[in-house]
């Protein structure tokens, strides 16, 4: 089966031509692995061992545009349309996917969701899916969105226990990996939207104010933090630190942060639903369920995070106890398992 992955978030198209790749399918990304031995940045590895189109990636090139990735997956080019049997959407729909439906129909189309639908995504998405359209959830909290269009399976993100592991908690501080924790929570004036945060920067000021806490991720370096890390890093971080606050991004379910730190075995305190008010948020939020331990008042998730960071028994035995539900729900052998069930065989 031959598959055209057509999306624009760098560290999931590196899971997505990974897992699928390893199961058997002929997959070739319109995106970061175009070249899946040459990725376009540095945020997650090469993948040597994924297949190679230099025949598809050429006719991509030809296109001559200033954005030819953005460009192919708007219009995608005879010869890979040609080449396809699948084609899966994750971002960019209304300016990607909908305007060449009648290109694309003919062939097997999914909408993989990825935690940014809400009800005009919905409303949109309707009539396409009552023409072919598939649908992929990603978090059954999707459900509760406005005008929910349906879905053909429910398959969330996964990772790799093997490699999100060996949690020692040895450094006594909070963290928490978030692009932009800080400038993504701001108006444009610099001053926080009050509760309209799409990152909720100011739930983490009030619950880690008086703790040792070490944010980390692209501009995490004004408020502290060493800012973007190296996937090695980032996993040695997580390994370290003694615990972890989840703030969330609006209006996701869940994050691939929030499962790389519950699988690595670092304990997570999360974010409330109620702080998940654009949108419909807080009916779709899932990220306290799947934590354990929450708190929609800052000052509560701050005794959690005391706790955690006084009481290292108490702490593993969190982190143990979020691990093994992480890779019971995410698992990668557990997510190849149902994308082959949904697929077919490769």
């Amino acid at each position: 089966m031959n598959i055209v992955l057509c999306l624009s978030h760098s560290v999931e198209e590196f899971d997505q031509v990974r897992l699928l790749s390893g199961l058997g399918y002929d997959v070739f990304s319109i995106g970061g692995y175009i070249d899946p031995a040459h990725p376009h940045d540095d945020k997650r590895p090469a993948l040597p061992d994924a297949p190679y189109h230099p025949d598809l990636q050429a006719a991509v090139d030809a296109l001559g545009t200033a954005d030819n990735l953005g460009a192919a997956q708007a219009r995608i080019p005879d010869d890979v349309l040609d080449w396809a049997d699948t084609i899966i959407y994750h971002h960019y729909l209304d300016a990607r996917l909908w305007p060449q439906w009648d290109r694309v129909r003919g062939k097997r189309v999914i909408w993989r969701t990825v935690g940014q639908s809400v009800r005009d995504n919905e409303e949109r998405a309707a009539p396409f899916r009552s023409d072919g359209l598939q649908i992929v959830r990603y978090s059954p909290k999707e459900r509760n969105i406005p005008a929910y269009a349906g879905d053909d399976a429910l398959i969330r993100f996964y990772k790799d226990p093997a490699e999100y592991s060996g949690w020692t908690g040895k450094l006594p501080v909070v963290t928490n990996v978030t692009q932009h924790l800080y400038q993504r929570s701001l108006g444009d004036n610099g001053a926080p939207r009050g509760r309209q945060e799409w990152t909720n920067w100011s739930f983490w000021e009030t619950a880690t104010t008086g703790l040792e806490r070490l944010p980390a991720g692209p501009g995490s370096e004004v408020i502290g933090g060493p800012g973007s890390l190296s996937p090695a890093r980032m996993l040695q971080l997580l390994q370290a630190a003694r615990a972890y606050l989840y703030t969330g991004t609006q209006p996701a379910s869940y994050t691939l942060g929030l499962i790389e730190a519950m699988m690595t075995g670092i304990p997570v305190v999360s974010i409330g639903p109620a702080h998940f008010d654009i949108f419909e948020g807080h009916d779709t939020f899932e990220g306290h369920e799947l934590a354990g331990l929450w708190a929609d008042d800052p000052s509560e998730a701050r005794l959690y995070l005391r706790e955690l960071l006084a009481d290292y028994d108490y702490a593993t035995y969190i982190g143990i106890a979020g691990r093994e539900r992480a890779i019971e729900l995410f698992g990668r052998e557990t997510i190849g398992a149902q994308w082959r069930a949904f697929l077919g065989a490769p």
